[in-house]
């Protein structure tokens, strides 16, 4: 719904309710919980749903109204739903990080051309035929004695007899 604007509402937007506790309130735990620990949770969820009701938030209302009235010059186009992949654990927290899923990233498979990158997301990988060989051969490492050059010395002896 981009094309909407809500010019009408022009009044300051409160980002957060004070957590403050009143008598209606305290009443209420009173009745409904006998565990007292429930107590911040439930004022939590308490706040939050007088904040974002119609009824009380006029910054809400204003908008609510806006949209019911600008509702025949809405332009239709497809939902795009957050997918559940996009949620991603961030200092202590769930957060909405597109951009971090695995499943958006480019698929390298059978697309890899010769040389070390550097793209968007960092490093791009290297093809298996590229990778450097460290260190010595294994040639070079097995002893004079070991099974195999005992084969190849008596090939040599045997062609150099024929």
């Amino acid at each position: 719904m981009r094309g909407i604007s809500y010019a009408d509402c022009t009044m300051k937007r409160n980002l957060a309710p004070p957590m403050t506790v009143d008598p209606e309130f305290a009443e209420s735990v009173g009745k409904n919980f006998r565990v007292l620990p429930m107590f911040e949770k439930e004022l939590y969820a308490y706040k939050y749903k007088k904040h974002y009701s119609l009824n009380s938030n006029e910054f809400l209302q204003c908008r609510w109204r806006s949209y019911v009235q600008h509702f025949d010059k809405r332009q239709f186009e497809p939902f795009s739903f957050i997918s559940v992949r996009d949620y991603h654990f961030y200092n202590q927290e769930v957060r909405l990080i597109p951009s971090e899923t695995v499943h958006r990233h480019t698929d390298f498979r059978f697309k890899l051309r010769e040389g070390p990158g550097v793209d968007w997301r960092g490093q791009m990988p290297i093809p298996q035929e590229l990778l450097m060989k460290r260190g010595y051969k294994k040639s070079e490492m097995k002893p004079e004695k070991h099974a195999e050059a005992k084969v190849e010395e008596k090939i040599q002896e045997k062609v150099k007899i024929d």
